[in-house]
């Protein structure tokens, strides 16, 4: 036999040594790509990332900061225990907020320090802290009612307990020397004068989510389809009812996130305009 017929390839040893050309040539493909035409995990994140919008957070515009200056001016210039100032647009709720030492003083003592009963000024509890940071900030008002010719103060809220005032009214503005808050309506309850639902602190999120829970499935005026969440902050309006001095009426209202603001505020614009009834 010649050696030509000793190296000769049979079929098989040709089908495999394709293969392997194949293979090889896949691979280097691969290789190639991986190295230099793939996006990186870093690349395909920062896609990711440029295509979500950003959370907006939450920034005072030099006009806000120089109307709540100026406001706020003369407020402390009256009482230097202001620490807000809240309004429903659409109603004749507008009114300075002090905080001090007790939740009994302003129930008799004007704003600008006279004595008057059922006039007094709304005051914050003096367990919370004045800035509106506190998951349940409480406010408290006289809803006046017959009592005196200036019905002004918490009387409004008591109309939250018709289901058609509560949804033509569904936004509260709070003002702080330093910033706006924007609030808006999820339940109102009527409760006894001692109800348990006054508490200022909580164990934890699971403890406020209970208490939330309760009061929004109880609530027979509120938002439909509301899911209360422990994450949020809220702010409550409570006063008296006319007809009967030992319950009270309180209006729960959501704090709206940095992270919603730029969109509420466009949204809502004109729904959130305040126009004084002082």
């Amino acid at each position: 036999m010649s050696r030509r017929s000793t190296t000769k390839k049979s079929p098989i040893t040709k089908i495999i040594a394709s293969i392997v050309a194949v293979a090889i040539v896949a691979l280097g493909g691969f290789f190639i790509y991986k190295s230099f035409l793939a996006p990186s995990g870093d690349k395909l994140n920062d896609a990711k990332i440029t295509q979500e919008a950003p959370k907006q957070a939450y920034t005072t515009s030099a006009e806000e900061k120089e109307y709540l200056a100026n406001k706020f001016k003369g407020l402390l210039a009256t009482n230097s225990e202001t620490v807000g100032y809240v309004y429903i647009p659409g109603t004749q709720l507008d009114e300075p907020v002090v905080q001090t030492t007790d939740n009994s003083t302003y129930l008799d003592k004007r704003f600008d320090g006279g004595h008057e009963p059922y006039m007094g000024t709304v005051f914050m509890d003096t367990d919370n802290k004045k800035d509106f940071s506190d998951r349940l900030t409480w406010l408290f008002g006289h809803a006046r009612g017959s009592k005196v010719g200036d019905h002004r103060m918490f009387n409004d809220v008591n109309y939250y307990s018709r289901q058609d005032y509560f949804d033509e009214h569904p936004y509260v503005v709070i003002e702080t020397p330093e910033r706006k808050y924007y609030y808006e309506a999820v339940a109102m309850i009527i409760v006894p004068e001692e109800t348990a639902f006054y508490r200022t602190s909580f164990d934890d999120d699971k403890d406020f989510q209970t208490q939330l829970t309760t009061i929004y499935e109880t609530a027979e005026v509120k938002k439909p389809n509301v899911k209360v969440s422990a994450k949020d902050k809220y702010l409550v309006l409570s006063t008296c009812r006319e007809e009967d001095e030992t319950i009270r009426a309180n209006l729960y209202l959501r704090q709206i996130p940095d992270s919603e603001m730029s969109e509420f505020v466009k949204q809502h614009k004109d729904q959130l305009m305040y126009k004084p009834t002082r």
